[in-house]
């Protein structure tokens, strides 16, 4: 029906019109990670290091806002679903008639978000990241630990402070790209798939085009092609591009924003973020400058998990954000001897795996447990591995004591010994820590 000219509007038209714009930009919010960055009184910012302030290039006294966007994949069990395959046997859909859910357990895409200012930093965690501490992928984390234990793996696997979280359904980001009126990007190649699981039809030819809500959400979810996963996250950020590029277009600052409308926006994203002067956001939008990168990985040899090593995501975070990392030096030859006197269960295993994770021979690397000591954490070092064990002192923030002899483990010889005491904390263990810790953590002075 059509309004005739000189008519007053329709009210109801007009608050559905207010609803869809505040709910396309309620999800720009939470993927440019801007939520938090006007935000009072409910969550209290980490200060960085004098280290990570380096590492990211920022000066003393500079506002970082950081964040994590994940979107929660669609609810299904694999185990009732059947395999399609097409032309060589190769698998095209799966036929899913078991239950459906737009509430997940898993976390489809992780995505750390740093803003400085004017400058907006999306950096894609790939999904299947393995995490040792917890023996699980980091897109199980959401199930086990929730948002918050999502957030500290995330904080975790950086050595950078994550302020904010929000969690997203896939429902929301359609409905967002078609309050936009679409986004336009360029499909780099076929996409054909089906999820009936997902409730999700695959069908997008190459070239550049106008994607609606649900072609989108295939462009971005589409894993059949030769790098899988991290193909997926090339188009994440695409459409990124793509979105920021289209709310530049439509002069979004001159939204009117409605305190009960947004209000009702964040009711459907799980976030520790408060709604609350949302509206400083408007005027910055279109002058935001977006960098997207992923996080390097590598995998091992016989496993389909991911692994990070520590000296390539610093070296990664300082070109990124343009600021400095460390000098690293090679491990030195001496055997350690991991005593585990925290009475964490699990503490020492979590060290160990950071030692190797960074390139310490297996072999020189050995790990017992012991009561529980109340002294600080501390490297024990014999005369001739004096001067080694200043690799381990600088990496860990720990003091060093000489002694002349240690005693021999499992029938070896041991030159550095790394005492655990019960200031010591694994991953995932008791509260976060704010230092830049290289390893597992930095004890406290």
């Amino acid at each position: 029906m059509h309004r005739a000219p000189g008519s007053p509007p329709d009210p109801a038209r007009a608050l559905r019109r207010q609803a869809q714009l505040l709910q396309f930009l309620g999800l720009v919010i939470a993927t440019i990670g801007l939520a938090g960055f006007w935000l009072s009184h409910d969550v209290q910012r980490t200060e960085l290091t004098a280290f990570q302030r380096e590492l990211l290039g920022v000066e003393e006294g500079t506002k970082v806002s950081s964040f994590v966007l994940a979107g929660r994949d669609r609810m299904y069990y694999t185990d009732q679903s059947t395999p399609i395959y097409g032309a060589g046997g190769r698998i095209v859909g799966w036929d899913y008639r078991g239950p459906r859910g737009l509430d997940g357990n898993l976390t489809d895409t992780i995505i750390y978000v740093s803003v400085v200012g004017d400058v907006v930093t999306l950096i894609a965690i790939p999904r299947d990241i393995y995490l040792d501490a917890w023996q699980t992928r980091i897109n199980s984390m959401y199930f086990y630990q929730g948002a918050e234990g999502l957030r500290r793996s995330v904080e975790e696997l950086l050595g950078l402070p994550v302020d904010y979280y929000a969690v997203i359904n896939l429902d929301l980001f359609e409905s967002v790209v078609d309050a936009l009126g679409g986004v336009e990007v360029n499909v780099p190649y076929r996409m054909l798939y089906t999820d009936r699981a997902a409730g999700l039809r695959i069908d997008l030819q190459p070239g550049p085009q106008v994607l609606d809500g649900e072609n989108a959400a295939g462009f971005v979810r589409f894993r059949d092609s030769p790098r899988g996963d991290l193909d997926r996250i090339d188009n994440v950020k695409s459409l990124a591009f793509a979105m920021l590029q289209r709310v530049r277009d439509l002069h979004v600052r001159a939204v009117t924003v409605l305190p009960e409308l947004i209000e009702l926006l964040f009711a459907d994203v799980e976030t520790n973020a408060s709604p609350t002067l949302v509206r400083e956001l408007l005027p910055r939008l279109t002058r935001l400058e977006l960098r997207v990168a992923t996080l390097p990985t590598y995998q091992q040899e016989g496993s389909g998990a991911l692994y990070v090593d520590r000296r390539e995501v610093e070296d990664f975070l300082a070109a990124t954000f343009g600021g400095t990392g460390r000098a690293w030096v090679d491990a030195p030859a001496a055997r350690v001897h991991v005593l585990d006197r925290s009475g964490r269960e699990g503490t020492g295993a979590a060290y160990v795996a950071r030692f190797k994770a960074m390139g310490v021979p297996e072999e020189l690397l050995l790990l017992s447990e012991a009561s529980v000591d109340p002294a600080p954490s501390r490297l024990v070092v014999t005369t001739p591995h004096w001067s080694d064990a200043d690799f381990y002192a600088s990496l860990l923030g720990v003091g060093k004591q000489q002694i002349d002899r240690l005693p021999a483990v499992a029938g070896r010889s041991v030159g550095i010994q790394l005492v655990l005491g019960d200031d010591a904390r694994a991953f995932g263990a008791g509260p976060p820590v704010s230092s830049a810790a290289d390893l597992v953590v930095t004890p406290p002075d």
